[in-house]
């Protein structure tokens, strides 16, 4: 992702307290770009307000480090107990306006912008109680078409939450399909349990054991050898 370095009398270097919640932001312009709001962030100074990144219909760009403070939803007075600059990233989503002078943001724009929200929620542990408006934090009107229409912001909601969320993410099953798939510590037990005709695969030449049916098999055949040294032991 791009990186333009806001001025740095338009944020605070550090944090004070770890990352906890996202603020979701629109600009307010009308056919605006990621890129011409980190460059205006760059190239004027003494505005003491900044974002982290900046969204468009064609991706995003970072206009302060996560590492450092964005002055994106202070107030003199605050609605949410809890979130501040000090422990929150905030995504600015660039807008549009109708001929009515009322707001939109594209869709690609708030793609993009989920996407965003998405990769940061996973590597700070942040679930979508902790992706706030700024509305919620400050009251504010903004994103002002999501304020205005709250089931924008549910929508916008439902797309950061998984669709089974109390299931983690299914991996491609693993395969041992020949002898040399297997596992070194089993791969011996194995060779025993094919001379012996009790491991035979799926008749297409493979033997489509699976890790958990592997270990069952091992541990069975040495529950055999162990029932065979004791009766040696007694005779």
């Amino acid at each position: 992702m791009e990186f333009v370095s806001c001025d740095p009398s338009n944020y605070r270097a550090g944090r004070t307290q770890p990352v906890r919640y996202i603020v979701m932001h629109y600009t307010a312009n009308n056919g605006d770009t990621a890129k011409n709001n980190c460059d205006y962030y760059h190239r004027v100074g003494g505005l003491q307000a900044s974002a982290h990144y900046f969204c468009d219909e064609h991706g995003a760009m970072q206009s302060v480090r996560e590492g450092d403070t964005a002055w994106h939803c202070g107030a003199r007075a605050y609605w949410h107990p809890e979130c501040r600059n000090g422990n929150s990233i905030g995504i600015e989503m660039c807008s549009r306006k109708r001929a009515d002078g009322s707001y939109y943001i594209k869709p690609e724009t708030v793609a993009n912008a989920a996407a965003l929200a998405k990769d940061i929620m996973q590597r700070y542990g942040i679930d979508t109680e902790h992706v706030v408006r700024h509305y919620d934090v400050t009251g504010k009107r903004c994103p002002m078409p999501w304020v205005d229409a709250p089931a924008q912001w549910t929508a916008f909601l439902a797309t950061l939450t998984p669709e089974h969320p109390n299931e983690e993410e299914e991996e491609p099953m693993t395969r041992y399909n020949k002898i040399d798939d297997v596992p070194a510590w089993a791969r011996s037990d194995a060779q025993r349990l094919i001379d012996r005709g009790a491991l035979r695969g799926n008749g297409r030449g493979e033997l489509d054991l699976s890790p958990d049916m592997l270990r069952t098999l091992i541990v069975c055949q040495r529950m055999v050898d162990q029932a065979k040294d004791r009766q040696l032991c007694m005779d």
